[in-house]
């Protein structure tokens, strides 16, 4: 809504009246419920004196308090027009920056994943993109280290650092991928013969034959005394 001066002298008088009966509601309710000092002095053309409020004592006491304020806490909060525009940008540009850096840290990760996934060519990166690889894997590597060194020391990881690297990332044989399942489809044979098994059988094989074979399965070595 734009503001502007009414032309008319008698609605303008009228406006004036009504919005200072206003304005004064306001301050003495900001002054009980948040228990602050406040005063207001009003020039007007339609009042031979200013008006103040509470009152011209209390306007008085009021601007006495804070002249007696040291004049860097005086200052501290005191802003004009053109100095409040220059905080809030100044507040925005931060703001714009922290965004900007989520998004390059958010681009890095991605980027470092690609290559350990063999989806990225690193050879094909450029300079610059190297550069702020190298730096964000440095500083990946540094906080994961202290997660771990914190996981060792605590027995848990804090949920402010970032998370561990996933699984997909880490390289792993093909073969020892097909020797776990071989493992898991033996074990679950042994385990559906147990349960086809009449109750009352005598079982003559020591119960621990399946973790020997599974242990052999995986290549630990055997100490059963020959």
């Amino acid at each position: 809504m734009k503001y502007l001066l009414i032309e008319n002298e008698a609605s303008r008088k009228r406006s004036f009246i009504k919005r200072k009966k206003g304005m004064m509601k306001k301050l003495a309710e900001l002054s009980t419920l948040c228990d602050v000092k406040m005063c207001a002095v009003i020039y007007s053309p339609y009042t031979p004196d200013p008006e103040a409020w509470p009152s011209r004592e209390g306007a008085e006491k009021v601007l006495s308090d804070f002249m007696e304020v040291p004049m860097d806490d005086r200052n501290k909060r005191m802003v004009d027009q053109e100095g409040f525009l220059r905080k809030r940008i100044a507040k925005e540009e931060a703001e714009l920056q922290k965004l900007r850096t989520e998004n390059q840290n958010f681009e890095m990760q991605n980027m470092m994943f690609g290559c350990l996934k063999g989806e990225i060519d690193v050879h094909k990166l450029g300079e610059k993109n190297l550069q702020d690889l190298s730096s964000f894997v440095d500083t990946y590597i540094d906080k994961l280290t202290y997660r771990m060194q914190n996981f060792m020391e605590n027995g848990a990881s804090s949920s402010r650092l970032p998370p561990s690297v996933v699984a997909d990332a880490v390289a792993v044989p093909v073969g020892d991928y097909d020797h776990m399942n071989q493992n898991q489809d033996q074990q679950k044979s042994i385990q559906r013969q147990k349960d086809e098994e009449p109750m009352g059988s005598n079982h003559h094989q020591p119960k621990t034959d399946g973790l020997a074979i599974n242990a052999a399965d995986i290549g630990a070595p055997n100490t059963t005394n020959k």
